[in-house]
C-alpha cells in the first residue's frame, strides 16, 4: 500500500458528515478527481492517470462514517477489459493491512498490467484506492482472476482434473470478466471459456460461461444446497420454474459456481402480453415452496427415501428484522434529508405497529430475495437466481417484497403495475388473510427500501425521488389503516 498526497481532511471530514449535503456527495463520486482520487490513481497508473476517466457504476454513503463509490476504467490497449475499482473516503483510516502480498500474488499471476500498483492511501488513510482483484476481506478472491486456476477448478467440477492447480488446458481460452465488485461485501465473477477442437476432435474439459460468486461465509454452500432442494420441490408442482444449477461450490475459495442461464431479467418482459402468464407461474411456484414447509433434511418417514437432498441449516429471518434493515438502508437519507428522514422512521414505526397487530404465521422456507431481476424469463420458461438469502421466514416477506419489486418496475416503465399484481397472486391463490394484510404493510416497507438503495444520491433529482417514494409510502399506510 502507498501513501500520497489527497485533499485535506477537513474537506473530507465534512464531506463524509455530510455537511457539504446532496450536492457535495454528488460532486464527490461524479468528479473524484476533484476529491483526491488523481494522486492515488498517479501512483498505480504513472503518466497516465489523467489519461483515463473512470464510469461511476454505484455510490454509497454512510453518515458520519463513510462515503464509497465503484467504476470501471478503461485503462487503454494493455488492459483489454475495463477495470473495476473501489474509492472511500471515510470518517476513520482504513485499514488495508494485508494488502501487499496479494498485490504480489496479483503480479506473480500476471494480473497487475498495465497498474504498477493496486492500492493506494492518503497520508492519513481516510481516502484509499483499491483495484481488482485486491480485497483484504477475500484473500482468495486474486486466483479467482487467473485464468489458469479458474480453467482447472471448472475441470474439477466437472469431474476431469487438470495436471496441475494452475495449468492452462491446450484447448482452452478462458476470460475472467467482473459482474460486481464489492470490497469488504461480495464480488461475482463471469468465466468464459472458448473451446477448441484437438485432434481428436474433443471437448474441453471447460466450455461455454458460467458465474462465480465469493463469499465471507457459508453462504454460498447454503445456496447451492438450496438449489438441489427447490427443483425437487418444483420438478412436480410448478412446471417451468427451476432454480439456478449449481455446477459445485469450492470450500477452499468459500466460491459458488452456477452455469450460467439463457433468457432475460422478468422485468423487461413487463410490457409484452404473455407478462401475466409468466406472473401466474411465479406465483404458483413460490407458493409451492411456502406448502413444502421449512424443508427439514429428515422430511422422509422413518426408514423411507428423504424427501428432498440434505440442506444445512438455514438462517431464520422475520419482520422485526426486515423493520431494522430498512431503517439502516434509510441512514443516509436521514442524514442528508432530515425533515425527510423523519418521515421514513414515522412510516416505519407504523408499519411496524401493523405487525404487531397481527402475529405472523409459522416460518416456512423462503426464496429470501425475489424481485425481477432473480428471475430469468426465456420462451415461456422461468429461472429462479440468487438463492443466498434463502430463508426459514414467515411467506409474507416474500410475497411483499415481490409486491413492491412489480410495482417498482411497472412505474419505471410507465405502465399500471395492478394488472401484474393480481396475475401473480392469482397464481399464488386463496390464503389467510393475516398473510395478506402482512404481505401489503411488508410491500410498503420493501417500497421504501428500494427507494433507499436504488436510487443513487448522485443523481441529480435524488431529493425530488425520494420525497416521492416517501409520499406513496404515507399514502399506502394511509390507505391500508382504512
Amino acid at each position: 500500500m502507498v501513501s500520497i498526497s489527497s485533499p485535506a481532511s477537513g474537506q473530507i471530514t465534512r464531506l463524509v458528515a455530510g455537511h457539504l449535503g446532496p450536492e457535495g456527495v454528488r460532486r464527490a463520486v461524479s468528479d473524484p478527481f476533484a476529491y483526491g482520487l488523481g494522486p492515488l490513481l498517479d501512483q498505480c497508473l504513472p503518466g497516465r492517470s489523467r489519461l483515463v476517466v473512470p464510469h461511476l457504476l454505484r455510490s454509497k454513503y454512510k453518515p458520519g462514517r463513510k462515503l464509497s463509490a465503484y467504476y470501471t476504467l478503461d485503462a487503454g490497449q494493455d488492459c483489454p477489459a475495463p477495470r473495476h475499482l473501489a474509492v472511500t473516503w471515510s470518517m476513520v483510516p482504513a485499514d488495508l493491512g494485508g494488502t501487499l502480498p496479494l498485490e504480489r500474488e496479483a503480479e506473480s499471476r500476471g494480473l497487475m498490467g498495465p497498474f504498477t500498483r493496486l492500492v493506494a492511501a492518503s497520508p492519513d488513510g481516510c481516502l484509499t484506492l483499491v483495484i481488482a482483484p485486491i480485497d483484504p476481506a477475500f484473500p482468495r478472491l486474486v486466483r479467482l482472476y487467473e485464468p489458469g486456476y479458474v480453467t482447472s477448478t471448472a475441470a474439477s467440477l466437472a469431474g476431469r482434473p487438470a495436471a496441475g492447480g494452475r495449468e492452462v488446458h491446450p484447448q482452452v481460452h478462458t476470460e475472467v470478466q467482473t459482474i460486481r465488485y464489492r470490497p469488504g461485501q461480495r464480488h461475482v465473477l463471469r468465466v468464459v471459456t472458448a473451446d477448441t477442437a484437438g485432434e481428436a476432435g474433443e471437448s474441453s474439459p471447460a466450455s461455454g460461461a458460467s458465474f462465480v460468486k465469493a463469499y465471507r461465509d457459508g453462504t454460498g454452500a447454503r445456496a447451492v444446497a438450496v438449489a438441489a432442494v427447490l427443483d425437487t420441490v418444483l420438478s412436480a408442482s410448478a412446471p417451468g420454474v427451476r432454480p439456478a444449477r449449481p455446477i459445485g461450490y469450492v470450500e477452499a475459495d468459500q466460491a459458488a459456481w452456477w452455469a450460467a442461464e439463457d433468457g432475460e431479467p422478468l422485468w423487461r418482459q413487463l410490457t409484452d402480453p404473455r407478462a401475466p402468464g409468466l406472473l401466474r407461474r411465479i406465483g404458483r411456484a413460490l407458493r409451492v415452496v411456502h406448502d413444502a414447509g421449512p424443508v427439514p433434511a429428515d422430511a422422509a418417514r422413518p426408514g423411507a427415501a428423504p424427501a428432498y437432498p440434505p440442506m444445512p441449516p438455514l438462517p431464520t429471518y422475520d419482520a422485526s428484522a426486515e423493520l431494522a434493515v430498512t431503517a439502516r438502508a434509510a441512514e443516509h437519507i436521514q442524514g442528508l434529508l432530515p425533515e425527510v428522514g423523519a418521515r421514513i422512521r414515522e412510516v416505519i414505526g407504523r408499519i411496524g405497529d401493523g405487525l404487531a397487530a397481527r402475529r405472523a404465521e409459522p416460518a416456512t422456507l423462503t426464496h429470501g430475495d425475489l424481485k425481477c431481476d432473480n428471475l430469468l424469463a426465456n420462451n415461456g420458461e422461468l429461472r429462479l437466481l440468487d438463492l443466498d438469502r434463502a430463508a426459514i421466514a414467515e411467506p409474507a416477506l416474500d410475497l411483499g417484497k415481490f409486491v413492491a419489486d412489480l410495482s417498482w418496475w411497472c412505474a419505471s416503465l410507465d405502465v399500471d403495475d395492478r394488472p401484474a399484481i393480481s396475475a401473480f397472486l392469482d397464481g399464488y391463490g386463496p390464503c389467510d388473510r393475516v398473510r395478506q394484510a402482512r404481505a401489503h404493510d411488508l410491500a410498503v416497507l420493501f417500497q421504501l427500501k428500494l427507494a433507499a438503495r436504488r436510487i443513487p444520491v448522485h443523481h441529480p433529482e435524488w431529493a425530488d425521488h425520494v420525497v416521492r417514494a416517501v409520499q406513496r409510502a404515507e399514502n399506502s399506510v394511509a390507505g391500508g389503516a382504512r
